[in-house]
């Protein structure tokens, strides 16, 4: 009984917070107001326990078979075009993660801590790096925090607000309008049901692997071969996309503790600095992306955002950027932390 009044006053939070930033029209309400309203409720005390891995890795596959689903032979061909985009990520990923890393060195006198701190891989991936090399844990995973709600809460502001100016100015000359969306085949429930049954299995496999992000691109890369091999298209239901997005959204309020806002406010300097450089990248990045690609500016801005994987993605499908471009970019950029810090922390410590 008593779990199942906390799971009721988790969802009622996150579905007022939702209707809330969807009356006002912030930008991606979905995953805004469960994160702001659960968010406030555990600063303020309210002790919900966080979100199992189960139920984080349901919401992982969920979203990679929402993006497998717009995989196909058709759109294959479109994948070469982040070959340059990507080597771009990968370079800026190591660059600014030194560069931060310094920053943050010049107030935290511990190479490893401020390695990991400003190591855009995920609050428990550098958490469990962090604990490794006896590396002060609260303040990694505060910064982490702190990139994550930054990202989350910015990026999108900043993308609409470059797509309005975009359209009152009109599209620029050098800029290609994208290709018309081919029309999806309408397939019986009995015929989508096992390629949504293989993307699941892809999804699990990487996640018993410990891939990163295995529950995202397993599910992804399985139901996208399946398509591909078997000239499938069709739309992943908007509704359980809908619920994924909002269970990101709280996934990332109940990350939020008074325990945290404390620390934030010990640490107040450092972090509003750290916090104008993450912004300030991620827009130079994009820039530099959409200068390169001609590609619209809130896919490039979301795909060269230093957050989570899914955070990202989620936040893509919401804001109709091209999901499938911010996952190549956001995968890339993982995949580059998760195999180069551990590498080089030991000269760190």
């Amino acid at each position: 009984m008593f779990f199942l009044s906390k799971m009721g006053l988790m969802v009622g939070l996150a579905v007022a917070g939702y209707g809330l930033f969807k009356k006002i029209n912030f930008p991606a309400p979905s995953i805004m107001g469960p994160m702001m309203s659960l968010g406030t409720y555990q600063v303020l005390g309210g002790g919900l326990p966080e979100f199992s891995l189960t139920v984080v890795n349901i919401l992982q596959i969920t979203i990679g078979l929402s993006l497998g689903a717009r995989i196909n032979d058709q759109k294959l061909a479109d994948l070469r075009k982040v070959l340059r985009p990507s080597l771009i990520i990968a370079a800026w990923t190591l660059l600014s993660t030194f560069g931060m890393a310094l920053v943050i060195y010049q107030f935290i006198p511990d190479g490893t801590t401020a390695l990991f701190a400003a190591a855009p891989g995920g609050i428990s991936e550098m958490t469990v790096l962090a604990l490794v090399y006896g590396s002060e844990v609260p303040i990694v995973s505060t910064y982490q925090f702190v990139r994550l709600v930054v990202i989350i809460t910015v990026v999108p502001l900043s993308a609409r607000w470059l797509h309005r100016r975009q359209q009152k100015k009109g599209m620029a000359a050098d800029e290609k309008p994208d290709p018309p969306e081919q029309p999806q085949c309408s397939l019986k429930t009995r015929q989508i049901l096992p390629l949504y049954l293989n993307g699941i299995l892809g999804g699990l496999l990487l996640l018993t692997l410990n891939f990163p992000g295995g529950g995202v691109v397993g599910a992804m890369a399985a139901l996208a071969i399946t398509n591909v091999l078997l000239k499938k298209q069709y739309i992943f239901p908007n509704s359980v996309m809908q619920m994924a997005l909002i269970g990101i959204g709280m996934s990332i309020g109940l990350e939020f503790s008074p325990e945290i806002i404390r620390t934030i406010q010990e640490m107040l300097l450092p972090i509003i600095g750290f916090s104008f450089l993450i912004v300030l990248s991620n827009l130079a990045v994009g820039w530099y992306i959409r200068h390169l690609t001609h590609w619209d500016m809130i896919t490039c801005l979301l795909a060269s955002a230093p957050g989570g994987l899914s955070q990202m993605l989620a936040a893509a499908e919401e804001m109709k950027a091209d999901p499938v471009t911010v996952s190549i970019l956001q995968l890339v950029r993982l995949l580059i932390i998760i195999t180069c810090i551990p590498l080089l922390a030991p000269f760190f410590v």
